[in-house]
């Protein structure tokens, strides 16, 4: 048996093209906990357990977390992922419902029961950081039950995405990012640079979505994508579709897929000003911090593999007996 895996996530567009990736490759979170972020936290969580509805997976228990940052106001990317964070995708009738509202209770428990067993439970974390920083706060000894840390987030050279320094899932609770940052956890990263050099064209998107059987999940996959590529065009950037939260999902589940990383000490600068949010990213270690491995490129075709299942995917119902 593997370890257990924990998605902690704020219900994008990417946020639910990654779990249905994950599901797709038999590596379904053994729970989720939602935060604030691209939506609010209630519109998370209804994201989240739209995609379980969508995937057919309702014995996933969702735990909401997080509805603010420690110290700033609450920003969000409803101009990116649209009102719902879904971009408009297909809802089925079919609805579930939180299994709790304490995410970090939930978490504080989980970690510390798998250190008291000797086991580690893996975390996937794809929006902003402030259920673990919280769950660290409150419990430091819980880290000694987390084994693998992969999230997405940060830049490695400073090019962010929502200030000219800093990437979305950081400035929104920097503090938070600081706090997972320092404590001693491995963690790898997919960070701002990688997500927009792994890219597939439109045309080639459209081929795959093709060869996949006409069914409600497929329609809901098709808009998530066709919501995804109409931003990126917005920005001027093309028809092109970008693998942002599927980056760090297609590495949990395969994690020899990485061909290029870097080795680096991280700290995040809090101060305000234009820099807010900046993960300042140190190879020769001189921050002090604990070292991170940062992810520069992965296999492509595999990356593609696993995205394309995402596609395919058939909920239990809608498989033949």
């Amino acid at each position: 048996m593997g370890r257990q895996l924990i998605l902690d996530t704020d219900g994008g567009v990417d946020d639910a093209q990654a779990l249905l990736m994950l599901i797709a490759a038999s590596k379904t979170p053994d729970a989720i906990t939602t935060v604030f972020g691209n939506v609010d936290l209630q519109a998370a969580t209804r994201n989240i357990l739209t995609v379980l509805a969508v995937a057919g997976c309702d014995t996933v228990p969702v735990h909401m977390g997080a509805d603010r940052p420690l110290c700033q106001p609450v920003i969000d990317a409803a101009a990116i992922h649209g009102a719902d964070g879904l971009g408009g995708a297909p809802r089925p009738a079919h609805r579930l419902e939180p299994a709790g509202r304490d995410a970090i209770g939930f978490l504080v428990n989980s970690l510390r029961g798998a250190a008291a067993r000797g086991e580690k439970i893996d975390l996937l974390m794809i929006g902003p950081l402030t259920n673990l920083a919280l769950a660290l706060r409150v419990a430091p000894d819980c880290a000694e039950g987390i084994g693998q840390v992969t999230l997405m987030g940060a830049t490695v050279y400073g090019r962010g995405n929502v200030t000219p320094a800093a990437e979305f899932n950081i400035y929104a609770d920097p503090e938070s990012a600081a706090i997972v940052f320092g404590a001693p956890l491995a963690i790898t990263v997919a960070p701002w640079e990688a997500c927009m050099t792994h890219t597939i064209s439109g045309t080639e998107l459209d081929a795959l979505l093709d060869e996949v059987p006409d069914a409600p999940a497929k329609d809901f996959s098709r808009a998530l994508a066709a919501h995804a590529r109409k931003v990126i065009a917005g920005f001027g950037a093309g028809d092109i579709f970008r693998f942002v939260d599927p980056l760090a999902a297609a590495v949990v589940i395969e994690p020899a897929i990485v061909t290029q990383s870097l080795r680096a000490s991280v700290d995040v600068a809090l101060a305000q000003g234009i820099t807010r949010g900046i993960t300042v990213v140190d190879p020769s270690g001189r921050l002090g911090t604990p070292m991170a491995t940062f992810i520069e490129a992965v296999d492509m075709s595999r990356l593609v593999a696993h995205f394309n299942a995402s596609l395919h995917l058939q909920p239990p119902e809608a498989v033949a007996p």
